[in-house]
């Protein structure tokens, strides 16, 4: 089935701590028709209508509802999903909001030829500025070419796992004349993009705040250091591959003033020597570094020793860092008070004790995972939240095998903004909490818990979301 979705803005009731209702009052509520309503009253209704409804229902009502379904509010977001079948319905409507899309989503089937999209996507979308072709399948050069010439003012674009984007690709998106204005580039799982790929980009004209090559372990050191120089004073996210880099990749990011946030995963290689350099990220509030296997206690107890310029992270990921122990998080608690998001996930040398020192010092935490630590029995979430932990909406306890599943229900209904996955895998909230276990699995409440999940100060932190 062809549909044309935007991204869901309105949740399950159940789901949301608080809704605000608007009454209305009628003079005779007996004759009371949608038609009575104001405009501005009936595109929040629209806001709730699935967008293929609104084209093919709504928008056939009358003239005025025509006018409102296409409404520049409701389209500002569009997700596309093209098949040639679909080409003359899309075609008329992507043309009808075209200059009201700021982020387009868009996929295809494989039979979808560059024609077809070229048939579809209007001739100029200028408030576009956010692209998002994300796992597509057959992207060429000559529809990439398509986008760069009817979309020229994207600043973010989104390639990820793309398996025919290549280093020409890169050199295509490089050039002078191919949206001059992108700042963020997502090539995450791009398997065919070398060395060279990257150092075109990375020496290009581009103002890149945000770069993501997470996913292509190809990646050397050189490469990481091309693009660390070349954008020292612009790049603020970066999202590194550290199956193949060495330490000497994070050296030249120690020249990246203005760099928020590092993420590097299977960072295998790095020691602490790396540690010692981000240690010198005095900007740095997002700091993610997964499965650093050869990075030891000692180094990690230095990274948060005082003085220290790590009191500025909010977000912190060490998941699979098996180093870390109660040691090392009482220097954590120490340097970062105000942490929002911690994600311990399979540190097993973290006991009860680590457990109450997060609980008791980590005030500012919104998401705590510690999924996979057999040794905690969780007797700290007794005072969670009358004494601590006043602000956590979400705890990751899979695979916490010591945990009393008492423990856990009683602090859910105590706190009714909480989410929690359980030892099983289940999703616990006030509401689910008296439900069966498939009603707890079943997909639509799964995505639906999904969506608030993501929007958290620290979702990207988590193992689940």
């Amino acid at each position: 089935m062809d549909t044309i979705l935007a991204s869901p803005d309105n949740f399950d009731i159940s789901m949301t701590p608080t809704t605000a209702c608007v009454a209305f009052e009628f003079p005779n509520p007996q004759s009371f028709s949608l038609q009575d309503l104001p405009d501005h009253v009936l595109l929040e209704v629209f806001k709730a209508l699935d967008r293929s409804e609104l084209c093919s229902a709504a928008a056939m009502v009358c003239r005025r509802w025509y006018r409102l379904a296409y409404s520049p509010s409701l389209w500002k977001r569009v997700d596309v999903h093209v098949s040639k079948s679909s080409e003359e319905s899309l075609s008329h409507v992507l043309d009808a909001i075209s200059a009201a899309i700021r982020n387009l989503a868009l996929t295809k089937d494989d039979e979808t030829t560059d024609s077809v999209i070229a048939a579809i996507l209007p001739s100029s979308m200028p408030s576009l500025t956010v692209l998002d072709l994300g796992f597509m399948k057959g992207l060429t050069l000559s529809m990439l070419d398509l986008f760069i010439d009817r979309c020229p003012h994207v600043r973010s674009l989104n390639l990820e796992g793309i398996k025919e984007v290549c280093d020409q690709t890169l050199v295509l998106i490089a050039s002078p004349s191919a949206w001059p204005l992108l700042e963020e580039l997502c090539i995450s799982h791009c398997l065919a993009v070398s060395d060279a790929g990257l150092s075109a980009i990375s020496v290009s004209s581009k103002r890149l705040r945000c770069v993501n090559v997470d996913g292509i372990s190809q990646l050397s050191d050189e490469s990481i250091e091309r693009l660390a120089i070349s954008q020292k004073d612009h790049l603020e996210r970066l999202y590194l591959d550290g199956l193949e880099l060495s330490d000497q990749a994070i050296l030249p990011l120690m020249e990246c003033k203005n760099l928020s946030l590092l993420s590097v995963s299977f960072c295998e290689n790095l020691t602490d020597c790396a540690l010692g350099y981000i240690k010198e990220m005095a900007a740095l509030s997002h700091l993610h570094l997964r499965k650093g296997t050869e990075m030891s206690e000692n180094g990690f107890r230095q990274l948060f020793a005082q003085p220290n310029s790590m009191a500025s992270l909010r977000f912190l990921n060490l998941s699979e860092c098996n180093a870390i122990n109660d040691r090392c998080i009482e220097a954590i608690s120490l340097c970062c008070p105000n942490l929002e998001a911690l994600c311990l996930s399979w540190c097993w040398s973290v006991t009860e004790r680590g457990l109450i020192t997060i609980v008791e010092r980590l005030g500012s935490l919104i998401c705590l995972d510690v999924m996979g630590m057999d040794c905690v029995k969780g007797s700290s979430f007794r005072d969670v939240p009358n004494l601590n932990l006043a602000q956590v909406r979400f705890i990751d306890l899979r695979q916490c095998n010591m945990i009393d599943d008492t423990t856990v229900t009683e602090m859910v209904r105590r706190k009714k903004d909480l989410i929690v996955i359980n030892y099983y895998g289940e999703i616990l909230d006030h509401i689910s909490i008296d439900r069966s276990a498939p009603e707890r699995n079943h997909s639509a409440y799964r995505d639906k818990v999904n969506e608030i999940l993501k929007d958290l100060p620290g979702g990207c932190c988590m193992t689940a979301i």
